[in-house]
């Protein structure tokens, strides 16, 4: 997860500066743009609270769990009940994430330049490409793979 998160954490800030290059050179022209920019904006905000509430709480509690059932501990005391109940609401905000990348996707055709795209314009919409297929690997592998393993070792630990 460290991997797809620093990804975020950098990759963010660069398609901002990006958008706002296009949108200030073809705006006028591709009212689209700015709903990309907001749009992509909205992201960030949504994505940099979720990056650290599983940084700071969940991702930590995890670990907890699985130390405690390699020593055989107790289970580490949480903050919010099961871990099922922060998992649910990550999972929320993935399907939010996700709703939202795919309105870029709509808005750009597809992440479709077109034929007067300058350079920074094809940078931007192969960034917001990419960026969207590592965020739809990120969601797989926390919806499908870690979250139902930790419920498992939650459930493991007593």
């Amino acid at each position: 997860m460290a991997k797809h998160h620093a990804y975020v954490k950098g990759e963010l800030p660069r398609l901002a500066q990006l958008a706002q290059k296009v949108v200030n050179r073809h705006g006028s022209t591709k009212a689209e743009l700015q709903v990309i920019a907001n749009t992509l904006r909205q992201l960030d905000k949504e994505l940099t609270q979720h990056l650290a509430k599983e940084e700071a709480v969940l991702f930590p509690y995890i670990a907890g769990l699985e130390r405690s059932i390699s020593i055989g501990a107790p289970r580490p005391r949480s903050c919010f009940g099961t871990v099922a109940n922060p998992i649910a609401m990550m999972t929320q905000e993935h399907d939010a994430a996700g709703t939202l990348i795919a309105e870029i996707r709509r808005l750009s055709g597809n992440f479709t330049t077109p034929a007067d795209a300058c350079p920074t314009f094809h940078a931007f919409y192969d960034g917001l490409m990419e960026f969207e297929q590592d965020l739809h690997q990120h969601i797989h592998l926390e919806n499908n793979i870690l979250f139902p393993r930790a419920i498992a070792l939650e459930a493991s630990a007593g």
